[in-house]
Parts: structure tokens; C-alpha cells; sequence
């Protein structure tokens, strides 16, 4: 009870400092002006009004620095902006009467005192008053609509936007959450300073909490005071953070998803669950696409060399990119009769093979043995040709073949095991062979499979 009163009344003193803070500003200039219209009539002697309107500058400058310390407690404000701002407000008190003490014997002091006093109090002023402006409107403020030259040089262009092409490498806390903290919280919650006894700085920390207890509880929202802190309207006085831009909608899902998957340090994303509602946000925030993604578009191997592309083209190979970034080929025979020395061709090109055609070819079992170094290699089209089992058994060791065209071929059911044996394979057009339903039931339960009774 004695904390919350403690708390009332930093905030209801904390909250006259507006209105006592522009007053003693108008007199301190008052007082400079005053004196500087009267040097230049060259007036004999300087009006007592001047001495008057520092020490009331002085007088009202110390109430508004009382009240600003107090609206300074009630963690409402960054500490790093805050610190600045306090000791100058007290600086430009200390001035103020200094100043009145000169300008009542402004006979005993000379003309430079006076103008460094004049001067001091102006670059304080300004200072004060754009560092004050800072605080509560943020430090985009005063440039935010300035032309565009003007902004670039006196505001730091920074994009904050996290951009990670691989899902793999990505850790949820350290690469999405953590800097969602650092640049949202941990101006008040680090740690040096720590609002409220909480220290943002780890999650260890996190989970040592603060006054109110531990940031959050693993796995569960609903007992999480930091996520309750974020989600609060803005005009509560828990609400976090209290200035400064708050969290976005798309930075709250983060936060929340992190939480419910249980808060871990080192999980990476491809071993967190994404709902789909989450995916959008990653896309758009973080430029990370989550949709299972076939495997060639995961390859990252240099380029084929446009002589090797030639070359196959020369041996009756029609070659095709798969374009953009992607540097595998799709590679197609468009003849009919297959000789060994135009297989052999596809050799400096095995690694960036990833579909390859030899449908109504004369393309034999043997040599499809040669296919099986294709390691990239995710269709293969066999329709129409003479292949059997012994075929299909030649490439099972393809570890990322993922669609396979039997169309048309000699194979029996005597291939479904070289079938099963394919770790990736997702789907099989196994229409007019001598293979029937009632032979591939157990294999329909795991891949997607196309037949007929030819």
C-alpha cells in the first residue's frame, strides 16, 4: 500500500512540470533581450527588470526541475535520454540565479561576463528544450517532415528490419526476439538500469523478474506479466513501454509465439511450430519465407558454366534454368536414340541436374546406373521408355528424388520396394505397367501415386 502511494504521488508531482516548465523559459529570455535592446540604445544603465527576470526564471526553473526529477521516477522515460536532460534543467537553475546576482551589480562585473552568462543560457535553453522535446515526442519529431536532405543529415537512417534468407541458421530469441527487447525495453530494463527490479538483459534474468514477479511463465500467455504489460491499452499506467513508439501488432505475435513455444535460447525456427497465422508476419517483418520449400530450391552451389551448357546442348540435351538466383538446370534429351557418350556428357553437369528427361528414349536399365551420381536430381521422366525393376532399383539411392514418371514401362510390382526405399519420393505415375492397385495399397499410404489397368 505504501508503495502505491509512494507511486501516486511521484506521478502527481511529476505531472505539474509542464506547467511549470515554460514559465521561467519566457523570463530568462525576457531578462537577455531586455538587455541586449538596451545595449544597443546604449542605455547608461541596465533596468532592474532584467535582474527581476532572472530571478524569476531562477524561482520557477527550480520548481520545474523539482517536478520534472519526480515525473523523472515514475519510469516513464528512457534513462539514458532522461540523464541529460535532468542535470542541464538543474544546470540552467544554478544559471538563473548566478545570472540574477550579475545583473543586480552589473557594475561590479564586465561586459564579457555578462554576454558569456547571456550566451550560456541561450545554448542551455535550446539544448534543454530539443532534448525535452525528445523525451516526449520522440527524436524524430522536429525533423520528421523536413525535406529530405535536411532529414538524411540530422536524423540516423536506420532500418531495423531483420532480413534472413535461411530458415535453418535462424534462432527465435537471439535473431527475432532479443532485438525486439533491445530496442523496445531495455532502455529501462538492462543491466544498468532495471525499472521496477526487472533486468531484460537474458532470459535467466527475465525469469528472475522483477517487483511483480517473473517476466513470464514458459509456455503459457496467460500468466506471462510481460506479455500482459505490451497488450494493455496505452492509456494504462502498467502499459509497456510507457514512451517511445510501443510494440507493433506483428512484434506482439513474436513475443507471443516465442512465449507459448515454451521461451527457449537456442531453438531455430525449423524446430519451432508456426501456426499459419504467424507465417505472414515472418514473411513480412523478417523476409522469411516458413512454406516448405522443395529441396531444389534449397540448393546453394555456384553456377554452370555457360561452355558446360553449350556442350550439353552440342550432345542433343535441351537445357533450361530454372531462372532467378536458382543455379540449378532442367535437362531434357530430345532425340530418341540415347548413345553412352552423350550420357556421359551430363557428367560435369551432375551436381546442377535437378530434372532430367529421357521420356521415348532407348534408355536401358544399365545406364541408369550412371543417373544415380545425380545427386541434386529431384523429377526424372522414364515414359515411354523400356525400363523395368532393375531400373527403378538402379536409381532408389537418389536421396532427393521426389517425382518419378514410369509411365508406359516394363515395371512390375516387383519395384515397389525400390519405391519404398525412396526417402524423398512424393510422387509416381506408374499408369499402363503391369503393376495394378491392389499391388502399391501400402505405398498409396505414403506417396502420391498415379495408375491404371493398362
Amino acid at each position: 500500500m505504501n508503495t502505491i502511494l509512494a507511486f501516486d504521488f511521484t506521478n502527481f508531482v511529476g505531472r505539474f512540470h509542464p506547467l511549470f516548465v515554460h514559465l521561467p523559459i519566457g523570463f530568462l529570455i525576457l531578462g537577455v533581450l531586455m538587455e541586449w535592446y538596451q545595449r544597443i540604445r546604449k542605455s547608461d544603465k541596465p533596468s532592474n527588470l532584467i535582474a527581476y527576470a532572472w530571478l524569476l526564471g531562477g524561482i520557477g526553473g527550480a520548481f520545474a526541475a523539482f517536478c520534472g526529477w519526480y515525473l523523472g521516477e515514475t519510469g516513464l522515460y528512457f534513462e539514458d535520454d532522461l540523464f541529460l536532460h535532468r542535470w542541464i534543467g538543474i544546470a540552467i537553475v544554478v544559471l538563473s540565479f548566478a545570472g540574477w546576482w550579475i545583473k543586480k551589480n552589473s557594475e561590479k562585473y564586465s561586459n564579457t561576463i555578462h554576454q558569456i552568462a547571456n550566451i550560456s543560457l541561450i545554448v542551455l535553453l535550446s539544448t534543454e528544450g530539443h532534448l525535452g522535446g525528445n523525451l516526449t515526442h520522440g527524436e524524430e519529431y522536429l525533423f520528421e517532415y523536413a525535406p529530405e536532405s535536411v532529414k538524411n543529415m540530422m536524423l540516423d537512417q536506420k532500418d531495423l528490419t531483420t532480413d534472413l534468407s535461411r530458415t535453418d541458421s535462424v534462432v527465435v530469441y537471439t535473431d527475432l526476439v532479443q532485438p525486439i527487447f533491445e530496442q523496445k525495453c531495455m532502455a529501462c530494463h538492462d543491466n544498468k538500469v532495471q525499472r521496477g527490479g526487472l533486468n531484460m538483459a537474458s532470459i535467466d534474468s527475465m525469469l528472475i523478474g522483477g517487483d511483480g514477479g517473473p517476466a513470464f511463465a514458459s509456455g503459457d500467455i496467460s500468466e506471462s506479466e510481460l506479455f500482459e504489460r505490451i497488450t494493455l491499452p496505452q492509456k494504462n499506467i502498467k502499459f509497456m513501454p510507457p514512451v517511445g513508439d510501443p510494440l507493433t501488432y506483428d512484434e506482439i505475435k513474436i513475443v507471443e509465439w516465442w512465449i507459448s513455444q515454451g521461451a527457449s535460447a537456442s531453438a531455430t525456427i525449423a524446430e519451432t511450430e508456426i501456426a499459419d497465422d504467424l507465417k505472414p508476419t515472418l514473411l513480412r517483418t523478417y523476409n522469411l519465407d516458413t512454406n516448405p520449400k522443395a529441396y531444389y530450391e534449397t540448393v546453394s552451389i555456384p553456377p554452370l558454366d555457360s561452355i558446360q551448357i553449350t556442350a550439353l546442348e552440342n550432345n542433343g540435351f535441351k537445357v533450361n534454368l530454372l531462372g532467378g538466383q536458382n543455379p540449378l538446370i532442367d535437362v531434357k534429351f530430345i532425340g530418341s536414340e540415347l548413345t553412352d557418350k552423350q550420357l556421359q556428357s551430363l557428367e560435369p553437369a551432375a551436381k546442377h541436374i535437378t530434372w532430367l528427361s529421357f521420356a521415348k528414349t532407348n534408355i536401358s536399365d544399365q545406364q541408369l546406373s550412371f543417373v544415380s551420381k545425380f545427386e541434386n536430381l529431384t523429377r526424372l521422366q522414364l515414359e515411354g521408355t523400356a525400363i523395368s525393376d532393375k531400373g527403378v532399383l538402379a536409381v532408389s539411392s537418389l536421396k532427393h528424388l521426389e517425382a518419378l514418371n514410369l509411365y508406359g514401362t516394363q515395371v512390375t510390382k516387383a519395384c515397389v520396394p525400390s519405391l519404398h526405399n525412396m526417402p524423398a519420393l512424393k510422387r509416381v505415375y506408374l499408369w499402363n505397367t503391369q503393376i495394378r492397385a491392389g499391388d502399391i495399397q501400402e505405398l498409396q499410404e505414403k506417396i502420391d501415386v498415379v495408375i491404371g489397368e493398362g
